[in-house]
Parts: C-alpha cells; sequence; structure tokens
C-alpha cells in the first residue's frame, strides 16, 4: 500500500471521533444558509430570493456530497471495529481516537494494555489500516 494512501486513513480515523460534529454543523449550514448582504443601496428588490421550504432542506441534507461521505467514513470506520479484537481496537484507539495519546505500540504492551508482541502489534494496526482503506475505496495493490 502507498505510503500517501496509508497518511490518508491514519487522517480520516483521526477525524472519527469529530464526524458526528462535523455533520451536524453541516447541515446547520445547510438549513440556516447565511444570506449575502445587499451592499445594492437603492437598487430594486427584483433578485430577492424566498426562503427555501423545508422540504428543499430535507432534500439538500440528503443530497449533500460532504454529509454522504463523512457518513460513509463513519461506517466503514465502524464495520471494521465491529470485525477486529480487543489488541486491535486498543491500538487504533489509543492512536487515533484519542486527543492527546498516552502511549505508542511500545508503551501500549509494556504497559500490559495489550497483549501480543511488538511485530503483531503493528500487523494488527496495518491490517485495520488496509481493511478501513479498501472500505474507503483507496486501497491500490502494490
Amino acid at each position: 500500500m502507498k505510503r500517501t494512501t496509508i497518511r490518508k486513513v491514519e487522517d480520516i480515523l483521526r477525524d472519527y471521533p469529530k464526524i458526528d460534529k462535523y455533520i451536524e454543523k453541516r447541515e446547520q449550514e445547510l438549513r440556516y444558509p447565511t444570506v449575502p448582504r445587499d451592499d445594492n443601496v437603492g437598487g430594486g428588490k427584483a433578485q430577492y430570493k424566498y426562503p427555501e421550504t423545508t422540504l428543499n432542506t430535507i432534500i439538500t441534507i440528503d443530497d449533500d456530497r460532504r454529509i454522504n461521505a463523512l457518513k460513509h467514513q463513519r461506517e466503514v470506520i465502524d464495520d471494521c471495529l465491529d470485525d477486529v479484537g480487543h489488541d486491535t481496537e486498543v491500538i487504533i484507539t489509543e492512536l487515533y481516537f484519542c486527543k492527546r495519546p498516552q502511549y505508542t505500540i511500545d508503551g501500549l504492551i509494556t504497559s500490559h494494555l495489550i497483549n501480543v508482541s511488538r511485530r503483531n502489534a503493528f500487523r494488527l494496526k496495518n491490517s485495520f489500516i488496509k481493511e478501513c482503506a479498501k472500505g474507503f475505496g483507496l486501497y491500490d495493490v502494490d
């Protein structure tokens, strides 16, 4: 797998705890769009647009690419987390989901938070990233 693909997946994993906030923020942007200030002093109101109806807002939210992409990312990561064991979940949670990680993989092993060898811990992490990349459609065969 390419290094850039690994970095992209790691960035998505680091954003995972904030995905719900991103989705909510985007929905708020669509529900309550900011109206640009009219600097046309003395001009007519011929170009006045009526506010969007609730139905149009719902359709916009359902069709929004950014929201759908964020939901897809959340689903892929959730599915990948469901398919892994305890050790992989601890590794991924500590390395990517914590705001300020306390441990590295070596620290997790020495603190006995995971019960695998160093080599196996890296293998677990890499296989999780590979599965996520497949789910995101980023996986390329080298």
